[in-house]
């Protein structure tokens, strides 16, 4: 009885007051109904903020780590343009002062982060790093989580841990260097066009999936059959280009089990797909003359961004990150290919 009592509390978490588990989380850790030690994705009631908890000591002060010296080199930066006008160009620029500015230059591509904090979850202490919530204010979320390199381990990882990683996601990782970890996406149903369902897809779909299976699922959940998708996926494209510009000129660290965050609201989505079937001919007329509402700035529902750094190591003789990039560059020619281009 007191076992099924306990799985019974750990099935719901028990969190503070003001959070509730993270409905859009689609990859990594999650909570466990028979596991209270188990801890996944936080959210707060409406501050715009997620709360991803550390996990593993080593890997936890890794990834708080990056984030500190994000953080830092933002300051730096900041410090910096600010006195610009003052330099008058005399002296110039150490090796630390460029490092920091190129750092300050990934925050742009990264959640904004907003410290540490501790909350107690399931009767246990836990810390968590607190960051923007990349699908605040969007009715309709569509969340992809895609993990960048062909090699997913990091050079601290035990012959064991390299072998489970190279067998994993194997035929799309060693191919385009790109897994699918886990999706949620909006599609109208197809026997109701003007309803949606959420279709949610995890882990054991994704290591499933050869080369053209994942092309197919990210064309699932870009909703390429939608009208207005070219311009979801040219908003998605910019991004990716804007990244993949950063990681050609750094030489900073290699990112190891890193993801990639892909979010839009398929309200958005639809409404921008309505606004053009209003402005479309039909029999050599107008259907609707009056000018179409369109969607908010597509910055603001389409987002793309690097998560997960908890396997960053510094650059190995100062080289380019050449796994990252190669994956970055497979879905850049994937979604480039979706759009004919």
């Amino acid at each position: 009885m007191a076992k099924k009592a306990q799985e019974k509390v750990t099935a719901s978490p028990v969190v503070p007051m003001g959070y509730s588990q993270l409905l859009t989380q689609v990859a990594g850790h999650t909570f466990e109904a028979t596991n209270a030690a188990a801890v996944g994705l936080l959210q707060d009631a409406g501050e715009g903020c997620v709360f991803k908890p550390l996990g593993k000591p080593e890997c936890g002060v890794r990834e708080l780590n990056f984030y500190e010296s994000l953080a830092a080199a933002i300051a730096t930066q900041a410090e910096a343009d600010a006195g610009a006008n003052n330099l008058n160009g005399a002296g110039g620029e150490g090796k630390d002062e460029t490092d920091q500015s190129l750092l300050a230059a990934l925050a742009a591509h990264v959640p904004r982060y907003y410290g540490q904090l501790k909350l107690v979850v399931n009767q246990r202490e836990h810390t968590f790093i607190k960051l923007e919530d990349l699908t605040h204010g969007m009715a309709k979320p569509c969340v992809m989580d895609v993990k960048i390199g062909r090699r997913t381990w990091d050079p601290l990882s035990s012959l064991q841990k390299r072998t489970i990683e190279e067998q994993k996601y194997a035929l799309c990782k060693q191919n385009l260097g790109l897994c699918l970890p886990g999706f949620q996406v909006y599609c109208p149903d197809e026997q109701q066009p003007e309803h949606t369902v959420l279709i949610r897809k995890g882990r054991d779909y994704g290591k499933s999936l050869d080369v053209m299976g994942f092309q197919k699922a990210l064309a699932l959940f870009f909703n390429a059959s939608c009208s207005s998708s070219n311009i979801l996926l040219h908003e998605v494209l910019n991004q990716l280009r804007s990244i993949r510009n950063w990681f050609k000129r750094q030489r900073l660290f290699h990112f190891y089990a890193s993801s990639l965050l892909i979010c839009y609201d398929f309200e958005q989505l639809q409404k921008l797909a309505t606004s053009n079937s209003k402005v479309s001919l039909h029999n050599g007329f107008h259907a609707d003359a009056a000018e179409p509402v369109l969607p908010t700035k597509s910055k603001d529902w389409i987002r793309v961004r690097c998560i997960d750094f908890a396997h960053i190591f510094p650059a190995e003789d100062g080289q380019p990150d050449h796994n990252y990039m190669f994956g970055l560059q497979s879905l850049i020619d994937i979604v480039e290919a979706m759009l004919h281009l």
